[in-house]
């Protein structure tokens, strides 16, 4: 019986350990287009800053950005505001429309 209890606990802390990063978002969907979005964004007074470890500035308030799919692009900001745009690119991605969902309103920035 005490075998029994040892191999169950071992198991149970195999499976919360192998389970325990799953509740994360992974922002490596796409590595490759990641590159595309790192930088300064601007549209008249909101600046987006996008950086490489997966953090932003989004106007003055930080958090964190996800490429998702569907050419979704997801904020989570530290205010509790989280915003989702679908996005597209243009002039050798140097600008970048975002349309909101589900407003469905598009903001054009410029590659700073």
């Amino acid at each position: 019986m005490k075998k029994q209890l040892v191999i169950i606990g071992i198991v149970a802390i195999l499976v919360t350990v192998g389970l325990s990063g799953c509740n994360q978002v992974s922002n490596t969907l796409n590595p490759e287009k990641n590159k595309f979005f790192v930088g300064t964004w601007k549209n008249g007074d909101l600046t987006i800053k996008l950086f490489s470890n997966g953090t932003c500035l989004y106007g003055d308030v930080n958090g964190t950005w996800y490429l998702k799919e569907n050419n979704t692009l997801l904020f989570v900001l530290s205010n509790d505001n989280i915003l989702l745009y679908s996005y597209g690119f243009n002039d050798n991605y140097k600008s970048l429309a975002l349309t909101s969902i589900p407003e469905n309103h598009t903001m054009w920035f410029t590659k700073q």
